[in-house]
């Protein structure tokens, strides 16, 4: 995401599902609390750097979504548990992740998968019926940008 944060582009239908911002940590949260306002949208935020392996990613998503109790706490039913969000009741669902620099720090090899699956859930809720949009902020301190976005083009979040 280029320029000022806008609540359009993360509600969206459509458009790409992943964006980036060199921001601080405050100004992305206060940006959270704005578009948790908006009517029908889900706003959840994920600490990245809560999420250095992938246990802990898995935990923090979990929090984070406020998943049922039978989440399994693994791949499979990370992607099951996105792809159903009943209990969010939105239209569009946005997922910010604060530190995402520090994701999956320990384990990089799981970014690809993490990538993977987030990527399969923005498809899947813009064919729902009735469609809704999916979309992530990856979210670092202005100094770090240069590394996030290494890592996530990397990990096949964004285009190299």
């Amino acid at each position: 995401m280029t320029g000022p944060l806008s609540w359009p582009s993360l509600l969206k239908r459509g458009s790409y599902w992943a964006h980036s911002a060199a921001v601080p940590r405050n100004m992305v949260e206060e940006f959270a609390a704005t578009l948790s306002q908006r009517k029908h949208a889900a706003v959840r935020i994920i600490r990245g750097k809560h999420c250095l392996t992938r246990e802990e990613l898995l935990d923090e998503f979990a929090r984070a979504l406020d998943f049922p109790q039978y989440f399994g706490g693994n791949w499979d039913a990370l992607e099951d548990c996105l792809t159903d969000l009943e209990w969010l009741s939105a239209e569009a669902f946005v997922l910010i992740i604060t530190n995402a620099d520090q994701l999956l720090k320990k384990s990089p090899g799981d970014l690809k998968t993490l990538a993977g699956i987030l990527a399969a859930v923005a498809n899947h809720w813009a064919s729902s019926e009735p469609p809704a949009s999916f979309h992530c902020l990856f979210q670092c301190e202005p100094g770090s940008a240069e590394d996030l976005i290494h890592r996530l083009a990397e990990g096949g979040i964004l285009p190299p």
